[in-house]
């Protein structure tokens, strides 16, 4: 008789971050199961993930994020901390904080961001224009006398991030996956395939974002700054070799993945006021594309019979996915979750994951 246990068979569709870091997550999780993940568009895919700033600023992103997801948010970090050991750290993990700063006309943007930042929590505090001189040495501290400085936030680089997960997957597929066809061969299917969930997902809606990639030798930082203002607020990341991210714009469009005139002006404005040297930089990249929002602009994670989606990472997706990921491992293998309960959506059972885990286990 032979009472060797039958690996469970999953499927995942869509490599972006989210279909990427659920693969390794169930890699490691569960290392005798067979674990594919399909994307017609390649490994790594170039989609709404390839062009993300990969910040992982959770506390700057509270004007956008209820505060019930911070700590769920700081183990994502500590999960990319994880991975950036076990791979090689060859994806620009850095965890130096982050700046949050405003021209003198605008500080008042502080003060009212400051009013929504946790009161006596010791990993942010208000910096004068000193300060921000010792922390980012190459912003003019005559422009930006006040500022947030956000400790133990971070930030890497989603390109090679990407690549480094795709290298760490075993089984990849460049075709597209049926997902009901699928769900009939596999014990579970996860859906991460984010706009093109739109016909599964009906209330998806297309937010697309806009960035501008810049080479500027004469400037450096070592944290994401993020610089406040009234009309077109800006960060920038950092990349290797003098290399910075810019982002601003959030436009309500599900179909057109170009830069606009008006946004292209306003981004580059935006960063000439920053520093003057970046009106000699040189533009190296400017892309938009349309990221998957869910009507309360937060991510979630549904269960439809053996059916797993996780979709609507529109603005947090490098920030959110380490720990979604973790999330569908726990409901998939039935452990507790500390952080499941924030983003299963629905009235779920786990009795029918019994039965599927009992020829595993």
């Amino acid at each position: 008789m032979n009472n060797k246990p039958t690996p469970l068979n999953i499927a995942i569709a869509g490599a972006g971050i989210m279909g990427l870091s659920t693969a390794y997550a169930l890699s490691r999780a569960l290392p005798n199961a067979q674990i594919t993940i399909f994307d017609s568009n390649g490994f790594p895919a170039n989609n709404a993930s390839f062009i993300a700033g990969g910040m992982l600023t959770p506390y700057s992103e509270l004007d956008h994020m209820p505060a019930a997801y911070l700590p769920a948010a700081a183990h994502s970090i500590t999960l990319w901390a994880d991975m950036s050991e076990k791979l090689g750290n060859n994806f620009e993990f850095a965890q130096n904080g982050s700046l949050l700063i405003a021209h003198n006309e605008d500080r008042y943007l502080l003060e009212r961001y400051k009013s929504i930042l946790p009161a006596n929590d010791q990993n942010w505090r208000a910096v004068n224009a000193r300060e921000i001189s010792d922390i980012e040495p190459a912003l003019p501290a005559q422009k930006f006398p006040v500022g947030l400085n956000i400790k133990r936030e971070a930030h890497l680089n989603p390109r090679l991030a990407m690549d480094a997960l795709c290298k760490a997957i075993e089984n990849k597929h460049t075709t597209e996956l049926n997902i009901d066809k699928a769900s009939q061969t596999h014990n579970y299917v996860i859906d991460c395939r984010g706009m093109r969930s739109k016909t599964d997902i009906p209330e998806l809606r297309g937010v697309k974002g806009e960035v501008l990639v810049v080479h500027n030798p004469e400037f450096t930082l070592a944290r994401p700054v993020r610089l406040m203002h009234p009309r077109y607020p800006l960060y920038i990341v950092p990349r290797a070799d003098n290399v910075f991210l810019i982002g601003a714009t959030i436009i309500e469009s599900a179909n057109n993945k170009t830069v606009s005139i008006r946004s292209g002006l306003e981004l580059l404005s935006a960063l000439y006021s920053l520093h003057p040297s970046f009106a000699d930089a040189h533009i190296l990249e400017m892309r938009a594309d349309i990221r998957p929002a869910l009507p309360d602009n937060m991510p979630a994670i549904t269960l439809e019979n053996n059916i797993i989606r996780a979709n609507g990472l529109y603005r947090h997706g490098f920030l959110l996915a380490p720990v979604m990921a973790q999330c569908i491992s726990a409901l998939i293998t039935n452990k507790t979750n500390e952080y499941l309960p924030l983003f299963l959506k629905g009235d779920h059972s786990h009795a029918d994951h019994s039965e599927r885990q009992a020829a595993y286990a």
